[in-house]
């Protein structure tokens, strides 16, 4: 008894104002938002009203959505909008297919940059996107040489997590890049192969696999 009755119910301290209630009101119904986006903000309504307010961790969260959906060319560097060109977009086009494989992070704005034709970023969401750690791998693996070409014969390294039931363990490349790189490590690049019964076809990552024994291939 002593246990319970000396136990407190930690108190949340929630912001009240009524201004942020109608600026997530305003973004969610004013906006093409993505799913998750459209997701968070109902929940925040839906807490606001319960509880009579947001967290500080939740209203901090609302400021970074809402400034990505309302940042407007004056707060963007000079000469931006016309220095965000094709291989800027391109590289963007790489990042938002990594991350949209591996959600939640930069979920919104990846999922704006693949299927919102009429959106361009800032520079700022340009830079969080494509300059982070992550995408730096994401991006070397898109470009780098590919290891294999098309028509070499390939097997599978013996610590490869791909659970592929193939004795002959001989495959032939197809097809490189048949996929976007969705893994941020080195050696990511993906491959079509083909077993050499001609009968299953796989897409794996280049790191699992080497050239296969010269005395295998017929």
């Amino acid at each position: 008894m002593e246990y319970y009755s000396s136990y407190k119910q930690s108190f949340t301290p929630r912001n009240a104002d009524p201004d942020i209630l109608n600026r997530i009101i305003k973004l969610k119904d004013g906006h093409d938002i993505s799913p998750n986006v459209f997701s968070f903000l109902s929940s925040l309504i839906a807490g606001y009203k319960k509880y009579g307010g947001i967290t500080k961790k939740q209203y901090e969260a609302f400021c970074d959505i809402e400034a990505d959906y309302l940042c407007k060319k004056s707060t963007d560097n000079v000469g931006w909008h016309e220095r965000y060109d094709a291989s800027k977009k391109e590289l963007m086009h790489i990042c938002a297919l990594y991350y949209c494989a591996n959600p939640p992070y930069y979920g919104d704005l990846a999922h704006r940059v693949l299927y919102d034709k009429n959106f361009v970023p800032s520079e700022r969401q340009y830079k969080r996107l494509t300059q982070n750690k992550y995408a730096q791998k994401v991006l070397h693996s898109h470009f780098s040489e590919s290891r294999f070409k098309v028509n070499d014969y390939v097997s599978f390294r013996k610590n490869n997590p791909y659970k592929i039931d193939n004795k002959e363990n001989i495959f032939i490349i197809i097809q490189i890049a048949p996929e976007p790189v969705t893994t941020a490590a080195k050696g990511t690049k993906k491959y079509k192969i083909l077993s050499i019964n001609n009968v299953d076809l796989h897409v794996v990552e280049e790191r699992w696999l080497k050239n296969a024994p010269k005395n295998k291939i017929t």
